[in-house]
């Protein structure tokens, strides 16, 4: 037969618990076992932890690039091109994702003074943009393919 205590938790927490256990349909001490099993699996599971830093990394440098991106777009400055540029070299030797067409049509987009061809440059832009973004992503995924594949030593 189980013996059984009583913990002092938060009352955010206790209603939390009592929150899950009534939407899963499980004890809450099954709660707490299972969310403690999760927790102890992620703290010593290594390819969760890489997968973490990796996922970490990506929203950093597309964080990044977006910021500097966004700021060229409202000020096509000679400082927000250097920035952006700053960016798009970060992404080609750390992680080897060439942007460069993005590069070329904002230098395109900074000297021209004609709003409708304005328009449409920022359209490509965005498009741009977003593709860099789903190459990041594809990168950063191949990568961790890479690693799980990888015979272990």
């Amino acid at each position: 037969m189980a013996r059984w205590t009583t913990i002092k938790v938060p009352v955010e927490l206790r209603e939390m618990v009592k929150h899950l256990s009534e939407k899963m349909g499980k004890p809450q001490w099954q709660i707490l076992t299972e969310a403690i099993t999760f927790y102890e699996g992620f703290i010593r599971s290594p390819r969760v932890r890489t997968s973490t830093s990796n996922l970490d990394k990506l929203a950093w440098y597309i964080t990044k690039l977006a910021t500097s991106f966004g700021a060229f777009k409202e000020n096509p400055s000679d400082e927000n091109f250097e920035y952006l540029k700053k960016r798009v070299e970060e992404l080609r030797e750390r992680i080897g994702v060439e942007a460069d067409l993005l590069l070329r049509v904002a230098e395109y987009y900074r000297s021209t003074t004609d709003e409708s061809l304005r328009k449409k440059l920022r359209i490509d832009m965005n498009s741009i943009f977003k593709q860099i973004v789903k190459e990041l992503i594809v990168q950063m995924m191949f990568e961790l393919v890479s690693k799980e594949e990888a015979p272990q030593t």
